[in-house]
């Protein structure tokens, strides 16, 4: 009975799904699946990983993340991390759908795949990589050695292969696929050195992954001018003149709003815009693999995946040409009115100078750090736990620390999962406490010099 559910669904992919779709049957894991005594097996491999997503703390905790600058304590209605992740799975899992791929590895790549981001959007993601590289401290001074830098793609893998704890073992233990797509939908940006296990860096992106990586750029350039065009950042006739909203204007013709305020026009906008390039997605995609499929004589999913590793380009789930143009207007339009800007770049300084600081208070002061924090470097350096040495030992431990990569990637975790306003609370707790600002990196290196 179980079994045969769960058998049932997979035949029904088989029957439904294009050849050159991902198929549940085929999934791999590195780790067996834990039955925790359960009696019926209804789900796909796929589906499985999509709650395993959803029902993890980083998952929940994108509700108080950015998706640019710094989200206010109290914000009704502006995008976060979770709302803009919902848009992208809603998005992705329409066009997933209209392709005939494998609609639940799209939608759990869509759920996963902003889980590494840090607090304050870009800004975050920038002083973390300052940090990792090498090129900064948290004062501007010279930095650490090269761990690699930090990438929020890589970084969302690191979340549910290592971070996440659910389970006896550590992560989530998601099906390669998803995995891969959760890394290749945002760009792939700095490999590690050591690439995780089931992961192919080098080969292009499965179409489920690819229309992941397009939701997002959609989802994003459209909810980012709603926000805009909703708070009054910039005036509807300012965005009426836009080439993708001259275009929904010429389609509706009397259906678009001749009167009503910003707020109805706003929304039509947002809802036309949707429609018209979501459409322009499918009807490009489909010539395009149509045109693939009969190159390469896709004919059953067994032929696909012998050819997909070099018939594959990571180009084939697109808009169409025109579609593609307006996505790029409107792209720069967002880039030059919202995302730069005397006040855009003083709210990204806030946010990038609090992690800095951040961290390098916790550097100076392994201390001041949560005590799971600290349990976790007991585990990773199989030291002592820090609060258990007298208070004559900690600062000698605390040099092993600052020279141990293991710490300094471990702050980055730490950091990396906080949301906008703890980062906040806790950088402001720490000026209050005198903790920050503290020397400088380079200072604590030639103390700790024997």
């Amino acid at each position: 009975m179980a079994e045969s559910m769960r058998k049932s669904l997979e035949k029904g992919e088989a029957e439904r799904l294009a050849p050159y779709a991902l198929r549940s049957a085929e999934a791999t894991r590195r780790l067996p699946v834990e039955d925790d005594g359960r009696a019926f097996d209804y789900r796909t491999a796929y589906q499985r990983d999509r709650d395993r997503v959803v029902y993890s703390r980083a998952f929940r905790r994108l509700r108080q993340k950015a998706v640019t600058g710094i989200l206010p304590a109290y914000e009704d209605h502006r995008r976060n991390r979770l709302t803009h992740t919902l848009e992208v799975a809603q998005v992705a899992r329409t066009i997933g759908r209209a392709l005939a791929l494998n609609e639940d590895l799209v939608e759990a790549v869509a759920l996963a795949h902003d889980l590494g981001q840090p607090p304050f959007g870009p800004a975050g993601v920038r002083a973390l990589d300052d940090l990792l590289s090498g090129e900064r401290d948290g004062r501007g001074g010279p930095g650490l050695s090269d761990l690699g830098g930090f990438d929020a793609a890589w970084q969302a893998l690191r979340v549910v292969d290592l971070l996440e704890k659910r389970y006896e073992h550590p992560g989530l233990n998601l099906t390669d696929a998803t995995r891969e797509g959760i890394v290749k939908a945002q760009g792939r940006g700095r490999v590690p050195a050591e690439v995780p296990e089931g992961l192919r860096p080098g080969l292009a992106s499965s179409f489920e992954a690819q229309v992941v990586a397009l939701a997002v750029r959609l989802a994003s350039a459209l909810h980012d001018l709603d926000d805009a065009l909703q708070s009054g950042t910039v005036d509807l006739a300012e965005v009426e003149r836009l080439r993708a909203v001259r275009e929904l204007k010429k389609k509706l013709g009397v259906r678009y709003p001749q009167r009503g305020g910003r707020f109805m026009k706003a929304n039509a906008i947002h809802r036309g815009l949707t429609h018209l390039l979501v459409t322009g997605a499918i009807l490009g995609t489909q010539q395009t693999l149509a045109k693939w499929q009969a190159k390469h004589k896709i004919v059953s999913s067994s032929r696909f995946l012998e050819l997909r590793d070099e018939a594959v380009t990571g180009r084939e789930v697109t808009w169409t040409r025109g579609g593609g143009e307006l996505v790029s207007d409107l792209e720069r339009f967002l880039e030059a009115r919202i995302h730069r800007g005397r006040e855009a770049e003083q709210v990204d300084a806030r946010g990038r100078l609090a992690l800095l600081g951040l961290f390098a208070a916790y550097f100076a002061d392994p201390g001041l750090l949560d005590d799971h924090v600290l349990f976790r470097m007991k585990e990773l350096a199989d030291v002592r736990y820090l609060r258990d040495l007298p208070r004559a030992s900690r600062e000698r431990e605390a040099r092993a620390y600052r020279s141990d990569p293991r710490f300094t990637r471990l702050l980055a975790d730490h950091l990396a999962a906080m949301t906008d306003a703890y980062a906040l609370a806790e950088h402001a707790r720490l000026l209050e406490m005198g903790a920050v600002p503290i020397p400088s990196l380079e200072q604590l290196r030639r103390e700790d010099a024997p």
